[in-house]
C-alpha cells in the first residue's frame, strides 16, 4: 500500500482488502488470505540469493 491508501479509513482499508481477495478468487480459482501492511513495514531481502545444487542420482 502506499502512504496515502493506508491513512484512508477501515472501511475503506477493508474495501480494498475485500476487492483484492476476489480478484484473486476469480481469476485463480483459489481463496488467498490477504493482510495489507504499512509502506516499508515488509523487510528487503538481505544478501544475495542462495545458489541450489541437485546432487540427486536419477
Amino acid at each position: 500500500m502506499t502512504e496515502d491508501m493506508f491513512s484512508d479509513t477501515v472501511s475503506h482499508i477493508e474495501t480494498l482488502r475485500k476487492f483484492i481477495t476476489d480478484s484473486i478468487k476469480s481469476v485463480v480459482g483459489i481463496h488467498a488470505k490477504i493482510s495489507l501492511v504499512p509502506p516499508k513495514s515488509i523487510p528487503r531481502s538481505e544478501g544475495k540469493a542462495k545458489r541450489v545444487i541437485d546432487n540427486r542420482k536419477i
